[in-house]
């Protein structure tokens, strides 16, 4: 995936976590792509290597070539959790965006379609 920049912060991720991110990231904006910018993942070990509790943090932000972002933020225990939450909520609203952006062309093509007669 050529949109992904993942950047990850006292938190050290393997290679399979690594490809699973990038594929469902991939998966999620596929229907999209060609409207997206970038997408950022940033995950970090907000309390270090010591401490206990929910000191995992991911900030996913898409950028989308219209200037707008979506920003999906969430803490938990597990990195495996985390990112599973985080990439099943990047599905979700990509979803509503493309029924979204699916009903806005129906209404322009709609609207360009109908000529009055005179």
């Amino acid at each position: 995936m050529n949109h992904l920049n993942l950047c990850c912060d006292k938190v050290a991720l393997g290679t399979q976590l690594r490809t699973y991110i990038e594929q469902r990231v991939d998966q999620a904006i596929a229907r999209l792509k060609d409207k997206v910018n970038n997408v950022n993942l940033k995950i970090e070990d907000i309390n270090g290597p010591d401490r206990k509790g929910l000191d995992k943090q991911a900030k996913l932000v898409v950028r989308w070539r219209n200037k707008q972002s979506l920003v999906i933020e969430d803490r938990d225990y597990q990195v495996d959790e985390l990112l599973s939450r985080i990439t099943s909520q990047l599905d979700t609203e990509v979803k509503k965006r493309n029924q979204q952006d699916g009903l806005l062309s129906k209404i322009v093509r709609k609207a360009f379609s109908y000529v009055p007669n005179k």
